[in-house]
């Protein structure tokens, strides 16, 4: 690969890696999901046990065990901590942006390539879930491994091919079923485009499915072994489950609002590069130059309606689709930038500026008036160094916008103007996220927690002494079961866990459940308390 080629590459990754670099000094774990696969990854290296995901004494196979597998793995080279736990999702990030621009420089032109994805490095819920120890980053980057091969595979053959299909294994081992839904949605291409490129007459792909399914086979037959059908079970179980229910009283148009809000502005960028898509002659003559419509559409348009039929909605599900919501939008800012130099100002072009400087006004105006909002949310859970935090961002993000109407006003007295509108609108994105970890209100997902943590008293405890669980798992509240799963993975040296707070475990130090800290006579003296929780030790006897 020549310079030329590289450069791209290259430059996305300069642009993406301080996205995962960057963050506040002080880190701890978003209970849910992270700390599960955080707790879990290192009950692996303390148990020796890599087949049973397990923490808190207890055992569950209501998911598989890859991310926990690429996490433990990480704590092996790097040691245990909230960057490690993550740093598998960061590298899929980092990989993923690559294989956005190289998939789109197939379905598009390099130029709307490398702005999808410089687009989707800086899409909000890309940019947070890139440094969280979670499932989606990794099962994204496992999905564009196999577009990609794909596309290579239409000129370079079979071993592509046996990639793609490897694919499908492997990212069952990261999140199960969901990756279904994405087999799914490559149908459209596969089955409208067989003549052309035959993928699935190639015996080749069928292997590499076989093969990627080894590590799921070896997992779920050695689970068996141990624990009988209970894996199938909670396997199939938790899939029911998720089919039949709906998150947090979310019904069909729950995506509608919620992709637009976590993926703000470039979705409605997006949604503007799709019509293009249909309606514009250009646009249109380009796409079917590079015969991929029933990829480029076909592919995100089929997911979206799965994840909308599917009975459980997840802010995060939606995710899978933002490297095409990336490739849509730099069609829209391409196109955006083409009417910019050719000074044909719509009334859309006109208003789009005006708007954003409005926009852009009120947030300057919100900042300067925070004080005043703080007194207003007095009675919240915001404390006013949290909104001094999202006040930088909003500074950010106002700012940067308020530049875009001023670049537009100043267009005749400024060469390449229209570069510096276009590169506005990257900039302030990649200036609030950096501004959101920068601060801790994405990466300090439980500051209080860790600052009681990181007291002088429960420090000398946790560094020097085993700690014991004393729990009633039936009676926790859902809080109370977070701060016990972040309790769990902040207590370096775990003893027994212990249901009946008559039972004396074998440490001297416990951590006590809020409802049984208020059992009368336990035998314990306070060291400190969170929450409810108590870190305590217990009375030493005395003949």
């Amino acid at each position: 690969m020549n310079l030329k080629r590289l450069l791209p590459y290259l430059t996305l990754f300069l642009w993406a890696l301080p996205i995962v670099l960057l963050r506040s000094s002080q880190q701890s774990l978003m209970a849910h999901d992270e700390g599960i696969y955080a707790t879990q990854a290192r009950a692996i290296l303390q148990t020796g046990d890599w087949i049973t995901p397990q923490w808190g004494g207890g055992y569950s196979f209501d998911r598989t065990i890859g991310i926990q597998w690429l996490i433990a793995s990480s704590y092996l080279g790097f040691g245990i901590s909230e960057g490690t736990a993550r740093l598998p999702s960061a590298i899929a990030f980092i990989l993923s942006v690559l294989l956005t621009y190289a998939i789109g420089k197939r379905l598009t032109t390099p130029r709307m390539a490398w702005l999808g994805a410089a687009i989707f490095s800086i899409i909000p819920l890309v940019a947070q879930y890139a440094r969280l120890g979670t499932q989606d980053m990794v099962l994204v980057c496992i999905e564009l491994i196999a577009i990609w091969t794909l596309l290579l595979a239409e000129t370079s053959g079979r071993p592509w091919r046996f990639v793609a299909g490897a694919m499908f294994g492997w990212g069952f081992m990261i999140k199960g079923f969901m990756i279904i839904p994405a087999a799914i949605a490559l149908f459209p291409y596969l089955i409208a485009q067989h003549r052309r490129h035959r993928h699935l007459l190639d015996p080749w792909l069928y292997l590499g499915f076989g093969i990627g399914l080894m590590p799921v086979i070896f997992w779920l037959g050695a689970a068996i072994q141990k624990y009988g059908t209970a894996p199938i079970q909670e396997l199939f179980g938790k899939l029911f489950h998720l089919g039949g229910q709906t998150y947090q009283g979310a019904n069909q148009f729950y995506y509608f609002w919620n992709i637009p809000a976590n993926g703000f502005p470039w979705v409605f960028f997006a949604l503007g590069g799709l019509w293009l898509a249909f309606r514009h002659p250009d646009i249109r003559a380009l796409i079917k130059s590079h015969q991929t419509r029933f990829l480029l559409i076909g592919y995100p348009v089929t997911l979206f309606i799965e994840l909308t039929l599917f009975g459980t909605k997840t802010h995060y599900y939606p995710l899978q689709l933002m490297p095409f919501v990336g490739l849509f939008a730099a069609i829209a800012l391409s196109h955006l930038v083409h009417l910019y130099t050719e000074k044909k100002y719509t009334g859309a072009f006109i208003g789009l500026n005006l708007l954003m400087g409005a926009i852009a006004i009120f947030l300057l105006v919100v900042v300067n008036k925070r004080t005043t909002i703080a007194q207003l949310l007095q009675s919240s859970s915001l404390r006013s160094s949290e909104l001094d935090k999202i006040a930088l961002v909003v500074l950010a993000v106002g700012l940067g916008w308020l530049s875009l109407p001023l670049i537009w006003i100043l267009r005749d007295r400024m060469a390449h103007s229209a570069k510096y509108w276009a590169a506005s609108w990257l900039v302030t994105s990649w200036f609030a996220i950096a501004a959101l970890h920068l601060t801790g209100l994405w990466g300090d997902y439980d500051p209080q927690l860790k600052q009681f943590l990181l007291q002088a008293n429960v420090q000398e405890v946790l560094r020097s002494q085993p700690v014991s669980f004393i729990v009633d798992e039936k009676a926790l509240s859902r809080d109370d079961r977070k701060t016990q799963l972040l309790l769990n993975f902040y207590t370096p040296k775990i003893g027994q866990e212990i249901e009946n707070p008559k039972i004396l475990p074998n440490t001297d130090y416990a951590w006590i459940d809020p409802n049984l800290a208020k059992t009368p006579g336990l035998k314990y003296e306070i060291v400190d308390v969170f929450e409810g929780w108590n870190l305590a030790k217990r009375w030493q006897q005395t003949k």
